[in-house]
């Protein structure tokens, strides 16, 4: 009986982190939509204290994967305000592609 409490448990806190790691990014890209929206580039926001406070590098590299925040790139691009780069290093370092 005791493992299989521990099973539960540790598929519990799992759940959990998930749960709250979803929060949390989700909350990141809503802070990320609101400053672009304000005319922040990209490359600015992400370099920002609670941006980097509030994800791993890893996370940084992906965000520019979300589509929210691909649109919110292509309109900036479209008023022809800003050029973006990408650091596809940053990506496959995290992923240990060195």
């Amino acid at each position: 009986m005791g493992r299989a409490l521990d099973r539960a448990l540790g598929a519990f806190r799992s759940l959990l982190f998930n749960a709250t790691a979803g929060v949390r990014e989700e909350r990141v890209i809503r802070y990320v939509m609101n400053e672009m929206q304000k005319g922040k580039p990209y490359d600015t926001i992400v370099k920002e204290p609670y941006i980097i406070n509030h994800t791993t590098p890893h996370m940084r590299a992906r965000m520019v994967e979300n589509p929210r925040i691909v649109r919110g790139i292509e309109d900036q691009l479209a008023g022809q305000r800003y050029v973006y780069t990408v650091d596809y290093a940053a990506v496959k370092h995290a992923e240990g592609q060195d």
